[in-house]
């Protein structure tokens, strides 16, 4: 599949598009629900994500991916 540079975003451009925050697009890529891959290493290594899985992620049931991912629905 072949990707433009517009259709890959970092974490902070992959937030805002799906409107969370930032720490919400790491801890998805985390727990393996977010595909994403790593460039550089260590502490300068960063997340780059497809813009199609903002378009797969719409499918999953948010309430239970918020559940999985420790929050209630009063935060």
């Amino acid at each position: 599949m072949k990707f433009d540079d517009k259709d890959i975003l970092n974490v902070k451009e992959f937030a805002e598009y799906i409107r969370v925050h930032p720490n919400t697009v790491h801890n998805m890529i985390r727990k393996g629900y977010l595909a994403a891959f790593k460039t550089g290493n260590g502490k300068t290594c960063s997340y780059r994500i497809a813009k199609s899985e903002a378009q797969r992620m719409a499918l999953i049931d948010l309430q239970e991916l918020h559940k999985t991912l420790g929050k209630t629905q009063n935060e």
